[in-house]
């Protein structure tokens, strides 16, 4: 299931139902008009889904990345946005911030309990800070530190469950969006095998 077929599950079963940790009628009190839309089209990775269908003014996203990575995230939020309120869902801080100024907000929390990496989930009005996340080049962890102990031959274009998931909704979209030089940095980063390169290169080397 992708992550947009999942979220219109989600929000279609009721206005009890939480996206991020709020409810539909929560984030309608949050995020009120307009909703700009982006001068140019929001890039594959990470999803950016518009909740205008369900009544709500604003973009949902989601990534997955490393713990590093995530903190950037967190202090990139702090520099564009004010806290305003902080509360648990699901054993999870949620955190909600806003810009008056530009009369923007921004709600999110992290999960570390999804392959070994740090989920962000959020939801916010500001085209422009998703603009610089989408262009911030924060790594999806690969799919050996993913799944450890997981065979490079294993992995193939038609994978079900877990590993099905997280390649379609996350490492695919990713991968594919690096240029040569920046798979060959990605690589070192998390210290590929031969194994693993020559798997992604066959598989993914001329998309």
């Amino acid at each position: 299931m992708s992550i947009l077929s999942g979220l219109k599950s989600l929000v279609r079963r009721g206005p009890q139902e939480q996206v991020v940790g709020y409810s539909l009628p929560d984030l309608k009190s949050v995020f009120t008009p307009p909703l700009l839309g982006p001068a140019l089209p929001f890039a594959d990775y990470p999803p950016v889904v518009p909740l205008e269908d369900v009544g709500v003014l604003a973009y949902y996203s989601t990534f997955l990345t490393t713990p590093e990575d995530a903190d950037e995230f967190a202090a990139l939020i702090e520099s564009n946005f004010s806290f305003v309120v902080e509360k648990p869902f699901n054993n999870h801080p949620v955190k909600r911030y806003s810009n008056g100024r530009k009369d923007e907000h921004l709600i999110y929390f992290n999960s570390g309990s999804e392959f070994n990496a740090t989920t962000v989930r959020m939801v916010t009005n500001s085209v422009d800070f998703l603009g610089v996340v989408q262009g911030s080049g924060w790594a999806v962890p690969p799919p050996w530190i993913a799944f450890e102990g997981y065979k490079a031959s294993w992995w193939g274009s038609n994978m079900q469950g877990a590993q099905g998931y997280y390649n379609d909704n996350y490492f695919l979209p990713f991968f594919t969006r690096l240029s040569g030089l920046e798979k060959q940095a990605y690589y070192v980063r998390f210290e590929a095998s031969s194994e693993w390169i020559e798997s992604l290169e066959l598989m993914y080397g001329n998309e």
